[in-house]
């Protein structure tokens, strides 16, 4: 699988700077950081680059040329920062992009010019159409050949899907068609081949995401990634669905006890990847960022504060979901929960909303300094464990997990930040939820599109991102 990931306003930049003019060819690059595994490469577009009028050496209806000082220029800040290049160019003439001869040619030479550059330079080439189709592809350095770019994923308000000209979706199965047949009616066949390609990374398997993969599965979703380092207690069974008794008395592994009820309770099981870790744990993280969507059903500030910088870094949209219940002698005083949809270079990301810093700070103290800052006042004494009850865990999850076809279908517009209030049993939306422009995280100075880089050191320091200085952006 190769693929290009870039956020809303970017790919309305791209569609600008090659549309600009339909009477001759146009250029751009896009600098990204490339994303490895495998035979997998995820290019993450950066920044785009136009190209000045007299940086053409030639322009044409058919034929563009660039002056190699320009590329030049290009490749040393390539070398510099560790970027990849991608280069666009359009066939303004063309409903139906593809490479003519001549591309191709040119493309090989090219490649070959620079495979001394990888790794980790990738290089890349992608050509639109009027109507932005397109056709790429990238070099692979390793057999020395040109590889297809299967499809490119647009971040936005809504989760975009694009594939090459020509890339038809198969038919759904009837046996497919027959068990999800009330949900086709609801969001389309389209939306159905969605979920049935969609990669969810669900974070904790309690109560709250035991119940988001059971909903995700029942949809179809095609491979469902669950990230969770503990095993199951006594106290799970009360809100933990579906699990075995065997599997509580064994303290069977969450991961691996929420993977066999899968297989169980679906006609059509998703694939499951089962990984008993930690989400600073590198077969974690490193997982993830191969996931179309997030979804964290944690309890710790720091572990959500790492899943944002996945989510930024990675180009990832990260739904995040949290219960919580205050009781006193039996009686429920309050409780609630929210959802908060973080979509990378678009809308806030948990950092801009600021809430989860005094926590951070609480979960990173030493013994010592907890000891002190409660003789002081500052903590209201020891963690405790909070009321947990299946009902809560079940509305929360499912308006989560309904935020999450929203964003990767566009049957509605997602609804970024909400709040359901239990006692009131009221849902409504957080109004000045807003991004904050020099977010040190996902601001356009800030770790947007980064890539593995700056979570690698994230997860060595989590308390403090501050430690890690943006990367220099030149525009």
């Amino acid at each position: 699988m190769v693929e290009v990931r870039l956020t809303q306003p970017q790919w309305e930049q791209l569609e600008r700077t090659l549309l600009a003019t339909r009477e001759v060819e146009t250029k751009c690059f896009l600098l990204c950081k490339a994303l490895e595994r495998g035979d997998d490469v995820a290019l993450l577009v950066r920044e785009l680059v136009s190209v000045p009028d007299d940086a053409y050496e030639r322009r044409s209806a058919v034929q563009i040329i660039i002056r190699r000082e320009f590329i030049h220029q290009l490749l040393v800040r390539c070398a510099e920062e560790n970027l990849s290049l991608l280069e666009a160019h359009t066939h303004p003439w063309s409903t139906s992009a593809s490479f003519s001869g001549i591309d191709m040619n040119s493309d090989i030479r090219k490649f070959l010019a620079t495979q001394s550059m990888s790794p980790p330079f990738r290089h890349a080439t992608m050509v639109f159409g009027g109507d932005m189709s397109f056709e790429g592809h990238l070099w692979d350095y390793h057999r020395r050949r040109m590889v297809p770019i299967d499809r490119v994923k647009v971040c936005g308000l809504s989760l975009q899907f694009r594939y090459p000209s020509g890339a038809a979706l198969p038919p759904l199965a009837q046996s497919q068609r027959e068990i999800f047949d009330r949900q086709i009616r609801a969001f389309g066949e389209v939306g159905q081949h969605v979920m049935q390609s969609l990669t969810v990374g669900i974070v904790g398997l309690g109560g709250l995401g035991s119940q988001i993969a059971q909903a995700l599965s029942l949809l179809g979703v095609g491979h469902l990634i669950l990230v969770d380092p503990d095993k199951l207690e006594t106290s799970n069974a009360n809100r933990v669905v579906c699990i075995n008794r065997q599997h509580v008395i064994k303290q069977f592994p969450k991961v691996n006890a929420i993977a066999l009820m899968l297989k169980q309770l679906c006609m059509k099981p998703p694939k499951v990847t089962p990984i008993k870790a930690v989400v600073t744990d590198p077969n974690a993280w490193q997982a993830l960022l191969w996931a179309d969507v997030i979804v964290g059903a944690v309890d710790s500030a720091t572990a959500r504060q790492f899943l944002n910088c996945v989510s930024v870094c990675g180009l990832i949209p990260y739904l995040d979901g949290g219960v919580g219940v205050k009781a006193h002698n039996g009686r429920i005083q309050s409780g609630g929960g929210q959802v908060r949809v973080v979509l990378p270079g678009v809308g806030f990301c948990l950092t801009c909303l600021g809430q989860e810093t005094v926590e951070r700070v609480e979960e990173q103290l030493t013994p010592e300094q907890r000891e002190l800052s409660q003789r002081l006042g500052y903590i209201q004494g020891e963690r405790i464990p909070n009321p947990q009850i299946v009902f809560l865990n079940g509305v929360l999850a499912n308006l989560l997990v309904w935020e999450l076809v929203k964003l990767v279908t566009g049957c509605l517009p997602v609804k970024p930040y909400i709040y359901y209030d239990l006692t009131e049993q009221k849902v409504f939306p957080v109004p000045d939820a807003q991004r904050w422009e020099n977010c040190l995280i996902c601001s356009l100075d800030g770790w947007l599109a980064m890539g593995d880089e700056v979570i690698q050191d994230f997860a060595r320091t989590p308390f403090s991102p501050t430690n890690i200085p943006p990367p220099a952006r030149r525009i």
